[in-house]
């Protein structure tokens, strides 16, 4: 949380101390989010007890988010920064929870950004082939607030003055911290047994995170008459921590994972005059990450024994997108001082 804080302190003192030559936009924005979230954890051979399976918890990433973006420039180098937020909690779809059991032919893709063979696999799910003993279906609702800071460096004729014509490439690098939680209501359960169970058994459970990504890359710009371009990849490494809490167990989950994904960006603008522009930004993020749980409370003996093993395997892994809409204004340092005539500044 500190170095959240410190990047949201340097963001502040960036634009409220600029030099008067420094070049400054600012203004609000609103986002629209899609894709979705997975936990999984589990085993594709079997277990101490014999049993090959795992468990899933998918949740939808729908969601309108409202912010604030600045930028501070001058010469080649640009600093910007954002504040986001659902401002409340938001209705994101339909969410669902996933015991199974595996086949001996079933698939299990933990590695989706391979270096060494240089493969990709764009799925936010890793196993595959399952059968389900147990599955909740429900609603899911989510509240989230985002903390982000890039520096970029433009090379040949682009600028990150926005009004300045020119095109080239630029080298970029920055963190993101965003927090989010997912609640799981209005829940109906199945359960494989003797006989059946299928019923509405209400609130299920609560999903917080704690996501901090760091990202570098690199970029394009091109700005022409009242257009510009603007298009940016940026692979990123980062740590999750989450508090998965079942209401009806009464127990936590607690994660902590580190992995790899990558964002890009294309961004269109168009530039009203010399003080006002508004853009448009399309952003594909991917994020797959491996670490382990730990179970803490519960009710059942099973539960309270697996308090004191040392830890399970997890996957958390997040494919979503964005559309985001902006309008920026140029501030204007040339304020003549009290007094002053136009000629003495």
């Amino acid at each position: 949380m500190l170095r959240n804080r410190n990047i949201f302190v340097l963001f502040l003192i960036l634009f409220t101390f600029s030099p008067i030559k420094s070049e400054v936009v600012w203004g609000p924005s609103l986002e629209r989010n899609g894709g979705e979230f997975i936990f999984e954890t589990g085993n594709r051979f079997p277990n101490l007890s014999g049993i090959r399976g795992g468990s899933r918890i998918s949740f939808p990433r729908n969601s309108t988010m409202f912010g604030i973006f600045g930028a501070y420039s001058e010469g080649k180098w640009e600093i910007r920064g954002a504040l986001k937020t659902t401002g409340w909690t938001q209705n994101s779809g339909q969410a669902r929870d996933e015991d199974f059991l595996l086949a001996t032919t079933a698939q299990e893709q933990t590695t989706n950004v391979a270096t060494r063979e240089w493969s990709y696999h764009d799925s936010a799910s890793v196993f595959s082939g399952s059968r389900n003993f147990a599955d909740g279906i429900g609603k899911s609702s989510i509240t989230e607030n985002r903390v982000e800071a890039f520096a970029r460096y433009y090379f040949q004729t682009a600028s990150p003055n926005y009004w300045t014509q020119g095109s080239g490439f630029f080298l970029t690098a920055g963190a993101r911290y965003s927090y989010f939680k997912y609640i799981f209501y209005d829940v109906n359960q199945f359960i494989d047994s003797r006989p059946v169970f299928y019923a509405p058994i209400g609130l299920g459970l609560s999903y917080s995170n704690n996501l901090n990504e760091y990202f570098y890359g690199f970029g394009y710009r091109n700005s022409f008459e009242n257009f510009y371009f603007d298009f940016s990849f940026m692979p990123s490494i980062g740590r999750i921590t989450t508090r998965d809490f079942h209401v009806q167990r009464s127990i936590n989950f607690l994660s902590d994972n580190i992995g790899v994904g990558f964002q890009m960006s294309n961004e269109i603008g168009y530039k009203f005059n010399d003080s006002w522009l508004t853009y448009i930004r399309l952003t594909h993020r991917r994020f797959f990450s491996e670490g382990k749980f730990k179970a803490r409370g519960g009710l059942s003996y099973d539960d309270v024994l697996s308090n004191f093993v040392g830890g399970f395997k997890s996957h958390i892994n997040i494919k979503d997108f964005s559309i985001e809409i902006a309008a920026l204004n140029r501030v204007n340092w040339s304020i003549p001082r009290e007094g002053a005539s136009p000629s003495s500044e």
